[in-house]
């Protein structure tokens, strides 16, 4: 998994603790819905997470602004990564097409997947972790040769970036204790 894990990019403190502080606040008043696997496939066995699309045309300029910021952010540590990795010459990214808040509470969870695939075109994934005061709930990436995994410890205001593709198959481990709280995004 070695060369694979060098693609799976931490930045520790990405956002500083009073944006993240805020973006719980924001968070705590949503409205959340129960995530899909597809489109409008429910299937908790799979995904068992509630969820709030950030919308950039909502009439709520809170809503807008959170939108237009967590995208610039996410937009610009996925072009440091290309750079980075020396991939800008392969994906050219034109934004980043979705801005989403997950709430993990007890239990809840989602099992290896990759991002993109029929109904998503996606070439970069990025989490923002929110809190840490929660049980279980680990990012958690498998390596597909020899199903080795590795971890990835949430710290509030780290961001994780890595390729969509299908080498990066990763998963949620089931909440055991507490509410884990992220916000996720994807660039094509």
């Amino acid at each position: 998994m070695l060369l694979l894990q060098q693609y799976i990019r931490v930045f520790p403190k990405a956002f500083n603790l009073e944006t993240i502080s805020t973006i719980i606040k924001v968070a705590s008043n949503l409205k959340f819905e129960k995530a899909a696997v597809g489109p409008g496939e429910l299937n908790e066995q799979v995904r068992k997470v509630n969820i709030y699309h950030l919308n950039p045309k909502n009439k709520s300029l809170t809503e807008v602004h959170w939108y237009n910021f967590l995208a610039k952010k996410f937009f610009d540590y996925m072009n440091y990564y290309l750079i980075e990795n020396k991939l800008q010459y392969f994906y050219k990214m034109d934004k980043v097409s979705q801005v989403d808040i997950l709430k993990y509470e007890k239990t809840f969870h989602y099992k290896y997947h990759v991002d993109d695939g029929q109904f998503t075109k996606r070439a970069l994934s990025c989490i923002l972790f929110l809190n840490n005061d929660y049980e279980g709930g680990e990012l958690s990436f498998k390596n597909t040769f020899n199903d080795e995994e590795t971890n990835i410890r949430p710290q509030p205001g780290s961001l994780v970036v890595w390729p969509s593709n299908f080498l990066f198959p990763h998963t949620v481990k089931p909440v055991r204790k507490g509410t884990r709280y992220s916000v996720v995004a994807w660039a094509y």
